[in-house]
């Protein structure tokens, strides 16, 4: 992600309308984007610790869910193997 000092003009302005139906014209930040499950292609639910502006200050554990492929898979995605390997014995 470059810094908001490296955004280009295109990018970093956006034409916005306000609630009192005027146009303006605003300077948006860039976050990283959210991860996706590599196998429904959804995206991943992530515990409040892991949003932008809590994510220095947390341990790399809080950030991801507890639970088997936290972080990696979605939970959809964790389900569906569970079944298939419980159908498979």
């Amino acid at each position: 992600m470059p810094r908001p000092s490296e955004l280009t003009k295109s990018r970093a302005k956006r034409t916005i309308l306000t609630p009192g139906g005027r146009h303006k014209v605003r300077r948006t930040k860039f976050y990283a984007p959210k991860g996706t499950c590599p196998l429904t292609g959804r995206k991943l639910q992530l515990p409040r610790e892991a949003k932008h502006n809590l994510r220095k200050k947390a341990s790399l554990s809080s950030k991801r869910p507890n639970r088997p492929y936290g972080g990696k898979l979605s939970a959809e995605a964790v389900r569906r193997g569970i079944l298939r390997a419980a159908r498979e014995l």
